[in-house]
């Protein structure tokens, strides 16, 4: 029952149906994306292939340059993250969700399995 992870083995458990899915719709979105680079789209830059429902990109140059900031400081910091639990994962020999459960279990559970033990 661990996670599935490269590092664990447990890339067998995932199915292959799962991953052509993956890849299929990353395709289909980065060739949307180049033809709307080919198309010399004016309103186009890398990242904006017009998807915005709810409408939170900023309509003034500072807050889209700044919202383009903060966008790339805050993946950044996911793959430093994701990459720590790879290297935790690898040296403790036990998966993230059993290492640090208060950020993968409902909060009440994570509390009551701290107060009991």
């Amino acid at each position: 029952d661990r996670v599935p992870s490269t590092l664990n083995g447990g890339r067998g458990k995932e199915s292959p149906v799962y991953w052509i899915a993956v890849l299929a719709i990353a395709g289909a979105i980065e060739f949307y994306g180049i033809s709307k680079l080919r198309a010399n789209d004016p309103e186009y830059f890398p990242g904006n292939l017009g998807f915005d429902p709810l409408g939170v990109y900023p309509k003034d140059e500072a807050g889209q340059q700044n919202m383009q900031l903060a966008e790339i400081k805050h993946g950044r910091l996911a793959m430093i993250a994701i990459f720590a639990f790879a290297v935790q994962e690898f040296v403790t020999k036990a998966g993230v969700v059993d290492e640090t459960p208060f950020f993968f279990y409902p909060l009440i559970q994570t509390l009551k399995m701290y107060t009991n033990s």
